[in-house]
């Protein structure tokens, strides 16, 4: 009984689903990346084009697909896809730039208010970045599939019955 309402929870609540899980494993990859650094002494990966990106690409991707894949019919798949992608994007780079802060005070570094924002900086940039691209592309990718599901004929018109009613009338 209780299982059964969770899952109804979960997706009548797809969006804040969507932005949690793409928050949730942004972070996650980059921690443990960041584990494995430390552990071999050696950094694996700064990223690509921007800081972490595959890490908040990998986020962005599973979270959006999640929100967009629970979305009820009269949602709109691009603004949603834009909102939990950029979301996601803010809230991972907060964690990540706190998670380097605490970091960098465990080492032994100099750690100020100034040196989160610093790191919140860069972040939010491959974040909201990131976030907002991957958003948008999958949310038309959404888009297009489900034109083609409804796919219409020229010579037929969705409101083809709306107006036969009125001359009726």
């Amino acid at each position: 009984m209780i299982h059964i309402s969770l899952v109804k929870i979960v997706k009548e609540r797809n969006v804040s689903w969507g932005i949690t899980i793409s928050t949730i494993l942004t972070s996650v990859a980059y921690v443990i990346i960041s584990i494995i650094s430390i552990i071999i002494g050696k950094y694996l990966y700064y990223g690509t084009v921007l800081f972490a990106d595959l890490q908040f690409l990998l986020g962005s991707i599973i979270g959006v697909v999640y929100c967009l894949g629970n979305l009820q019919r009269d949602q709109p798949f691009l603004k949603y896809g834009i909102i939990v992608g950029i979301l996601g994007g803010l809230f991972s780079s907060v964690f990540i730039s706190l998670y380097q802060t605490v970091l960098l005070a465990i080492t032994g570094g100099e750690t100020n208010i100034f040196i989160f924002f610093l790191y919140l900086g860069f972040t939010l940039l491959s974040g909201i970045v990131i976030g907002l691209l991957t958003g948008a592309i999958l949310g038309t990718i959404y888009i297009y599939k489900d034109m083609k599901k409804y796919d219409i004929k020229e010579d037929e018109h969705l409101d083809d019955d709306f107006f036969k009613d009125l001359i009726d009338k």
